[in-house]
């Protein structure tokens, strides 16, 4: 089993630190894991030219097709953003839209996947960002099996919160089967 978790969060936080703690569960359960900070990456915008849809590939010059072949490659996915005006993070919003020429694809269908939104909203206004990363999943066959949302006012805190990090935990090891 192996897990790819992206984190579209722009700076070291809370995101990256449940991502982390969802990793180390599912690594105790068996999976090989990895984790792409799209904030170290260079991922440009989707120019919306539909070329992808024809050929199956992106014509623009980015680190997106290797962070595509790892999401083929990878059994199940956790995908983790900051919460952004009720929805996920910009850095997240580009890999979303960069997914484009697989939606449809056998090549992700039917995986399995996680999701986190972290922001000091209320939890209503984090069920959006979450919300909004599910309806990514249905579209492209994508099935979330688990989803946290924490409310978090600093770097930092949600990793402090022993409930959110054995939560994170817990889902790790449900993604990889353990």
């Amino acid at each position: 089993m192996k897990i790819l978790a992206i984190c579209g969060s722009p700076r070291r936080g809370n995101t990256e630190a449940m991502l982390r703690r969802i990793l180390d569960g599912a690594k105790e359960a068996g999976a090989e894991v990895e984790l792409v900070l799209l904030k170290d990456r260079n991922i440009k915008h989707c120019d919306g030219c539909m070329a992808c849809e024809a050929s199956g590939t992106c014509h623009v010059d980015d680190d997106m097709p290797g962070i595509l072949r790892k999401v083929i490659y990878a059994d199940a996915l956790v995908l983790g953003t900051p919460n952004y005006f009720n929805n996920v993070s910009g850095l997240m919003k580009d890999f979303i839209d960069r997914i484009n020429p697989y939606w449809e694809s056998e090549k992700i269908r039917g995986k399995k996947a996680a999701i986190v939104c972290v922001g000091s909203e209320e939890e209503s206004s984090l069920g959006h960002c979450r919300d909004a990363l599910i309806e990514f999943a249905e579209i492209c066959g994508i099935r979330v099996v688990g989803t946290i949302l924490a409310q978090a006012k600093t770097p930092g805190e949600a990793a402090q919160d022993e409930k959110t990090m054995k939560e994170c935990f817990e889902l790790g090891k449900k993604l990889a089967g353990g």
